[in-house]
């Protein structure tokens, strides 16, 4: 499985860093940087399900966030890793 849907969403976001850690089987896990500082995150590749520290963001193939239905959520202000505007 592939980490572009992870890629993608991250370019959309303020960080400017994003480091691996650790890819190992349907697990990558590392940090990203932002203006808030080093947040670490786990991201399920098959599930394409995204963890950070204050919360959990499913993503499409595009990396675009998508609800509890399944349906993408189109956002127009960037967040930081943390989930503030």
């Amino acid at each position: 499985m592939s980490v572009r849907p992870l890629v993608m969403w991250v370019a959309r976001q303020e960080a400017t860093t994003l480091r691996f850690r650790r890819r190992h089987g349907d697990v990558a896990a590392g940090v990203l940087t932002g203006p808030t500082g080093p947040v670490a995150f786990t991201y399920e590749r098959a599930a394409r399900r995204l963890h950070l520290p204050e919360r959990t963001i499913y993503l499409d193939e595009y990396g675009w966030e998508m609800d509890e239905q399944g349906q993408t959520v189109f956002r127009s202000q960037r967040t930081d890793c943390n989930g503030e505007s």
